[in-house]
Order: structure tokens, then C-alpha cells, then sequence
């Protein structure tokens, strides 16, 4: 099941969009992951639908630049200020 979480960074007060990730709960064909682009310094949501991450490269949709997944991990680092722990705030299923 994919939720909406947002990523807060209580270091430098960066805040994501609602970003969607995990597997739809009514379409399990939508997929989607976070990923983060380290030149605009932000975490976006990466579309996997249709797609295979072993071939397609994926742009962010603002610089148009290579987004990196955000690996799993106990805790994530702030995109900007690189603090450790970034609180994640789930909002909902979708």
C-alpha cells in the first residue's frame, strides 16, 4: 500500500511536498519512490510506473537533472543542510 508522507528537517526547516511512495492500494501497477536531486537540494517523488530502473534514467521535473533514489535506511540526511534524522510525517494512503 503507498502512502503521502512529507519530510521535515528540524536543523534548517526544510520542508518537502506531499510526496507519494510504495504501491497503489486500488492499482497496483502505479508505483512510486522518493528521490532526491542534488542540484535543486529536494526530495520529489520518482514515478516508476511503465518504467525499469535498470534502464530509464529519471530527471527532476524542475532543473531537469538526475534524481537519485533515497535508499532505505533507518534514518534519512536533509537534502540541504545534510543534518542527520529527518522526521517523516505520513498523511494518508493512497
Amino acid at each position: 500500500m503507498g502512502e503521502y508522507s512529507t519530510f521535515e528537517c528540524a536543523a534548517c526547516g526544510y520542508k518537502s511536498s506531499s510526496i507519494r511512495w510504495g504501491v497503489g492500494e486500488n492499482d497496483p501497477r502505479k508505483r512510486f519512490l522518493v528521490g532526491v536531486c542534488h542540484h535543486c537540494k529536494e526530495l520529489a517523488e520518482i514515478d516508476l510506473t511503465d518504467h525499469d530502473v535498470m534502464i530509464d534514467q529519471f530527471t527532476c521535473l524542475v532543473c531537469g537533472r538526475p534524481m537519485f533514489f533515497f535508499e532505505k535506511a533507518e534514518s534519512y540526511d536533509c537534502p540541504r543542510c545534510g543534518a542527520p534524522n529527518l522526521r517523516i510525517k505520513q498523511e494518508g494512503y493512497w
